[in-house]
C-alpha cells in the first residue's frame, strides 16, 4: 500500500512538472522568426512569419508569456515578452485587418496584470491611435460580449489617469456617429473598469 501511494504521488509531481513547463505554441518557431527578424527587421516575409508564429489569442499568449513562481517552471518565454510584444508593435508591413484582428483575439477575455499583459494594453493604446479606423470596423464585426471583453481589458486601470479620460473622450467623439453602439459598450467598460481593477497578481 506504501509502494502505490509513493507512486502515486511520484505520477502526481510527474504529470505537474509537465504541466508547468507547457507551452501551447511552438516557441522553436516564434523565437527563430523574432531572431530573423532581428537581423532584418523591415523585410515584409519575415514580419509576417513573425506576426503567424505569436499567439493567437488570449489563451495562448497568457500561457506563453505569464509568470510563474513554481519550481521548474521554464520562465524563458516570460523574460522575452516585452521584446517579442515590441516586435509586434513593429510589424508595419502587416496588411491592418489582419493586425487588428489579431489583437482583439488576444485581447478577449484578456485580464490585466504585470508585465505582459500590461504590455499588451499599451500596444492596445498605441495601435488604437494609428489604426483607429480599421481598429473600430474590425470590433464593429464581432460579437457584443467579445466587443465589452475587449472593452474591459482595454481600458481596465489601477490608477486615475487624466491621460485616459481625455483618450476616452476623443475615441466617444469622433466614433459615435459610425459606431454608436460599440461607443455605448465602450463607455460602460471604461465607467467600470476604469481606475477600478487591480493586477490579478494582487486582487485577493
Amino acid at each position: 500500500m506504501k509502494r502505490f501511494f509513493l507512486t502515486l504521488l511520484l505520477f502526481a509531481t510527474f504529470l505537474s512538472t509537465i504541466t508547468a513547463q507547457y507551452f501551447p505554441i511552438d516557441t522553436a518557431k516564434l523565437n527563430n522568426a523574432y531572431r530573423a527578424l532581428l537581423q532584418n527587421p523591415q523585410s515584409k516575409e519575415l514580419q509576417l512569419d513573425f506576426f503567424r508564429a505569436f499567439p493567437e489569442n488570449w489563451d495562448d499568449f497568457n500561457s506563453t508569456y505569464r509568470y510563474s513562481d513554481k519550481v521548474g517552471y521554464d520562465l524563458s518565454m516570460y523574460s522575452q515578452a516585452y521584446e517579442h510584444i515590441k516586435a509586434l508593435a513593429e510589424c508595419y508591413a502587416i496588411n491592418d485587418t489582419l493586425y487588428c484582428n489579431k489583437l482583439i483575439a488576444l485581447s478577449v477575455g484578456a485580464t490585466l496584470d504585470a508585465d505582459a499583459p500590461n504590455h499588451l494594453q499599451e500596444l492596445l493604446h498605441y495601435v488604437m491611435q494609428q489604426r483607429n479606423n480599421v481598429f473600430m470596423y474590425c470590433l464593429s464585426e464581432i460579437e457584443k460580449g467579445h466587443q465589452m471583453q475587449f472593452w474591459q481589458f482595454y481600458w481596465s486601470n489601477i490608477v486615475d489617469g487624466q491621460s485616459q479620460k481625455e483618450e476616452f473622450e476623443v475615441l466617444y467623439n469622433i466614433n459615435k456617429e459610425t459606431y454608436p453602439c460599440l461607443m455605448e459598450t465602450m463607455s460602460i467598460a471604461f465607467k467600470y473598469f476604469n481606475n477600478k481593477v487591480l493586477f490579478m497578481g494582487d486582487f485577493k
